[in-house]
């Protein structure tokens, strides 16, 4: 399928606080890790795929330029400085490293809702703005880099209505009707739902997980942000 002149940024510089161990993106659900499922969708619609991390040698050998924040403040507003900083396109879509379902279709819809008048596009969930599976522009930066200055580290306060588009939730239930590009792996439970929910909505054969057992599915997590510096995963 066509590749649009976009990046794929995925912003993986967390502190692994609620889910410790490995990083939590390199939990698997299904026969690959999160990572991998991430670069996957990716690799079919981009051209240049992003990691920005804090560790570049826990990332080395995956498919993608590896890049650390250029901004000291360990934050996702500073993940996604430098990733709009790096990329080679003036568009770049945006995600979280703990969300195993990205939807092809959601970011492809996105993606076709491109404006010159715009820089940000934005999923609306029931739950709220997703800012981590967001379209931006790099006419976004200074703006970025006028809020890490004033130490405003919520990327929601770089939003401006007349510059942003909104997609409503009955718009995004229409190409993804559970939602599940919204689902993030921050807890351990979270990480056995991931799992539920791979093996009862219909994975590929090949994408079953292995044998785990599993609990209870229970209400999505989604991507959310803190006002504080916090870490992205």
């Amino acid at each position: 399928m066509e590749k649009f002149d976009c990046t794929g940024v995925i912003l993986a510089g967390g502190c692994n606080r609620r889910l410790p161990g490995i990083k939590k993106t390199f939990h698997k659900v299904g026969s690959k890790t999160i990572m991998e499922r991430i670069i996957r969708v990716f690799s079919k619609i981009f051209p240049q795929v992003i990691l920005v991390v804090n560790d570049p040698k826990d990332f080395l050998g995956l498919d993608a330029l590896v890049v650390t924040d250029i901004n000291p403040s360990r934050c996702s507003l500073a993940g996604l400085h430098a990733g709009l900083f790096y990329a080679d396109y003036d568009w770049s879509y945006v995600t979280a490293c703990d969300l195993p379902f990205l939807s092809e279709k959601v970011i492809r819809y996105l993606l076709a809702q491109r404006d010159l008048d715009k820089q940000i596009i934005i999923p609306q969930t029931r739950g709220g703005l997703e800012m981590l599976s967001a379209l931006y522009h790099k006419s976004c930066l200074p703006r970025i880099e006028t809020n890490l200055e004033k130490q405003e580290f919520m990327i929601k306060k770089i939003l401006k209505s007349e510059k942003s588009i909104q997609i409503p939730p009955r718009v995004l239930e229409s190409l993804d009707q559970n939602m599940r590009f919204a689902f993030n792996v921050n807890t351990l439970q979270d990480l056995k739902t991931a799992r539920k929910l791979l093996l009862t909505q219909g994975a590929p054969k090949e994408d079953k997980y292995d044998g785990q057992k599993y609990l209870p599915t229970h209400n999505f997590a989604v991507t959310r942000e803190s006002p504080l510096p916090e870490c992205v995963s």
